[in-house]
């Protein structure tokens, strides 16, 4: 387990990345190991590393409770929470970071908190780092429009980008930074952003278009679509295909022999007057039927 802990209290993380407009949780466990009910106090205090002193963070503390504050460089606030721990028993405390919307790659948050009991028995303290990243998220298209649907959320992004540019907004940022739309993928795309909401936006229009996904995709879901397969995959012996490229261009055949290594395959044109093997690119092969 990454982060604190001791006999009386756990913190289950100490570093998080994360997205614009998304809530990271940060729980507690505090640990009462006296018969008798004892009461603790969480303080909270912030440093902050972005681009923009105005645009603010939310800092909550659940204890079940709800206590909260909005943040920013300009305008930094510290939260100072009691609570009561039933004795011979635990409470757990939820720390909650709303990030910010408009927020940059790279800003982050330091939170600094300090958990003491009344009775001065227990103290401990920390930092909670949360750092801006981009995030994946699936938007959903009509199917056979994903290609379309993605070239048309690529420019309307740039034009985007280059309106706000002209019309002075500070630190103006591309809301599209990628697009991935896998051919094995019907119907869905996948975008990076800074700021899913702003992509929603820019997207109404297209056609094609029918939403995002609520959601972030790690990029580990979707990586292996980066990756190109071999030419051979779903070729197999016996298979029939027609020749797409080459002197036979049009022909239909056989195929005898695979090569992985290669990425050649050897068929046998089912029209010629005498069967002759080819050797071909598997990428000139098309398949036609498996029997």
């Amino acid at each position: 387990m990454e982060g604190s802990e001791s006999e009386w209290i756990e913190v289950n993380q100490n570093s998080f990345i994360s997205g614009c407009g998304r809530k990271v949780a940060i729980p507690m466990t505090v640990k009462n190991t006296h018969t008798k009910p004892r009461n603790f106090r969480i303080l909270v205090s912030e440093t902050f590393e972005q681009k923009e002193e105005l645009i603010e963070w939310n800092i909550s503390v659940e204890t079940p409770k709800t206590y909260e504050i909005s943040t920013s460089p300009v305008d930094p606030k510290n939260l100072s929470v009691e609570f009561s721990v039933p004795g011979d028993s635990s409470l757990t405390v939820r720390m909650i970071v709303t990030t910010p919307r408009g927020g940059f790659n790279g800003d982050r948050i330091n939170i600094k908190y300090s958990v003491q009991s009344e009775d001065d028995l227990n103290s401990t303290g920390g930092v909670v780092t949360v750092e801006l990243k981009p995030v994946f998220i699936a938007a959903k298209t009509t199917v056979g429009g994903e290609l379309q649907v993605s070239i048309d959320l690529y420019n309307k992004s740039i034009k985007d980008f280059e309106e706000r540019q002209h019309s002075g907004v500070t630190n103006p940022q591309k809301e599209v930074i990628s697009i991935i739309s896998p051919k094995e993928v019907r119907g869905y795309i996948f975008v990076e952003t800074m700021h899913p909401d702003r992509v929603e936006t820019i997207a109404k229009g297209i056609k094609g278009f029918k939403g995002i996904v609520e959601g972030d995709i790690r990029f580990e879901e979707i990586s292996h679509y980066l990756t190109p397969k071999p030419a051979v995959t779903g070729l197999e012996l016996g298979s029939f295909v027609e020749l797409i490229d080459g002197p036979f261009k049009g022909e239909k055949a056989k195929i005898m022999s695979i090569d992985k290594g290669k990425e050649e395959v050897t068929v046998q044109l089912i029209e010629a007057m005498i069967p002759i093997p080819v050797t071909v690119r598997a990428e000139a092969l098309r398949v036609l039927d498996k029997r």
